[in-house]
């Protein structure tokens, strides 16, 4: 690759520049490309002329791409794609924006899979992302998540980072080529598929039915190049809640009527609460006092405890906060799970099956993220640890349920991992006396690791090395879940840079203008080599 080509390519704009307006990006698409075009830039080359297009213009056209993308509440947990009116909307207005540029479109199942396409032939490069979005629960939100705005250099809204703003950086680096003339050596595609955060039953058939592209990434996790991600798992403890006793037991205090904690499986509660009811002879005041002796006892070993406790009528509320992270991202956030079992665990509670949960929450979970307590415990050299986040806590149709999320490496196949869960059932039970079980619908799924030698990861690695100056980064591991294990030898490609917070499914999820800038334009980039003058060396092996 020239000199020239890399010099123009590893421009980092600084933050300061980001705010200002290059003149070159007045006007109409035709008009920005052609003060871009050989013409106006002698002697550049094609690659070289769109790098500084890229970098001069693709901002604003990416950050209010993303805004409009936002504003469609495509939420697939509340309604499947085919059910869904805001998937349906947000399909009608991606096809008038591929229309409107020469781009094709076209709609795999009902509404499951949004492709648009560039070129002619066999698919050359796809880029996956998705199209739905996880819940807002407005309580947590500073922001109406879906009416982004941008705040001090970055963006809010309910999918700006997981998985909008990227959808929107891959649409404006293929339509700035398009305007500047280019053309690709096959077909590339924009894959958006819309059940990643909850039916991937979709972008399955679409993975195992359509051609496959040569190259697959996925822009749906972190840099430099994800080239292997952990397995996902769901798990479920539940316990009957039993009948109120009619002799309490003596010294018991409070009896618990409810709990709750979480918003979904794939994220960290970030608050937690138990209701509490006084057993016979107790008062509401005496239970009070119990709970805040318990907060105020148990705080000397937990710096950032924060819990408060009041009356509802003849019910007592205790409430924890915790810190609400994705649940791929476990240790990075505070579990107010955790924190409520601890407290509840100084409380002289009726035996019923709240309270046995409880006691199992806090001797098998309470500060362990690595599965440690429960016997679970192995790790990887490249995937590194299996995560556990104990993560939803409800009370339903009398039996209180405990969801819990894993992320396992490599190293450990199913039939062992389903005997070590077998084992922690059995322990959770034993814990309990007896009630507490494991729930339905296990899911164990497997690792998926990418070919780190292979002309992908080498060709994405150099282009991150080169824009970010980090000639010693080597290829990493997810804990989450993304569309490229469903493609072989797929990766991940940011758009969440190292030693940055993932806000993908936190409250007033949000994204630096300068990680968007800089994701576009290393995307540009990867489109650029890859698809519209690929070099021998990155040509797939058989």
């Amino acid at each position: 690759m020239r000199t020239r080509l890399l010099a123009a390519l590893c421009l980092l704009a600084p933050a300061a520049a980001l705010a200002a307006k290059d003149p070159r990006c007045a006007g109409k698409p035709a008009a920005r490309a052609a003060r871009f075009s050989d013409t106006a830039l002698k002697g550049a080359s094609a690659a070289e002329r769109y790098a500084a297009y890229v970098q001069a213009c693709a901002l604003d056209d990416v950050v209010a791409l993303t805004q409009t993308l936002v504003r469609f509440k495509t939420v697939s947990s509340e309604a499947p794609a085919a059910k869904n009116p805001e998937m349906a909307a947000m399909g009608r207005a991606l096809e008038a924006w591929a229309k409107a540029r020469g781009f094709g479109f076209r709609t795999v199942g009902e509404n499951d899979v949004f492709e648009l396409s560039w070129g002619e032939g066999e698919p050359l490069l796809g880029l996956v992302f998705h199209g739905d979005v996880v819940p807002a629960p407005a309580h947590e939100w500073k922001r109406a998540p879906f009416k982004p705005v941008v705040e001090k250099g970055r963006l809010y809204g309910r999918g700006v980072e997981d998985d909008k703003g990227p959808i929107a950086s891959g649409l404006v680096a293929l339509a700035m080529a398009k305007d500047l003339g280019l053309k690709p050596q096959g077909k590339v595609l924009i894959i958006i598929g819309n059940g990643e955060e909850s039916d991937w039953s979709g972008m399955q058939k679409y993975a195992a039915t359509q051609p496959k592209p040569t190259h697959v990434i996925s822009v749906d996790s972190g840099y430099p190049v994800m080239a292997a991600q952990s397995g996902f798992v769901a798990w479920t403890l539940e316990a009957p809640v039993g009948t109120a006793l009619t002799t309490p037991k003596e010294g018991t205090v409070a009896r618990a009527v409810d709990v709750s904690a979480g918003e979904f499986l794939t994220q960290v509660p970030g608050t937690a609460t138990l209701k509490l009811e006084p057993v016979k002879g107790q008062t509401p005041e005496a239970v009070l006092a119990a709970v805040k002796a318990a907060i105020v006892a148990e705080s000397p070993a937990r710096k950032d405890l924060k819990a408060e406790a009041k009356r509802e009528g003849n019910t007592v509320v205790l409430t924890v906060h915790g810190v609400a992270v994705h649940s791929s991202t476990a240790d990075e956030g505070h579990n107010a799970l955790w924190d409520l079992s601890a407290v509840a665990s100084r409380l002289s509670l009726e035996d019923n099956g709240i309270a046995a949960l409880l006691r199992v929450v806090a001797k098998r979970f309470d500060g362990d993220h690595h599965g440690d307590k429960l016997g679970l415990k192995y790790e990887d050299a490249l995937m590194g640890p299996l995560l556990v986040a104990p993560t939803v806590l409800r009370v339903k149709d009398g039996t209180v349920s405990l969801g819990v999320n894993m992320r396992r490496p490599q190293g450990q196949d199913a039939a062992a991992f389903n005997a070590a869960l077998d084992a922690a059932a059995k322990r959770a039970g034993e814990d309990s006396g007896g009630r507490v079980k494991e729930g339905p619908n296990r899911y164990i799924g497997d690792p998926h690791v990418a070919d780190t030698s292979g002309p992908l990861v080498k060709t994405l690695m150099g282009i991150y090395q080169r824009q970010r100056k980090e000639p010693d980064a080597v290829p990493g591991s997810i804990r989450g879940g993304t569309y490229a294990r469903l493609f072989p030898r797929a990766v991940d490609f940011g758009p969440a840079f190292p030693k940055e917070p993932y806000t993908g499914h936190a409250p007033d999820e949000s994204i630096a203008l300068e990680t968007l800038d800089l994701s576009t334009r290393m995307l540009a980039e990867a489109v650029h080599t890859l698809a519209i003058a690929p070099a021998s060396e990155v040509k797939a092996t058989p």
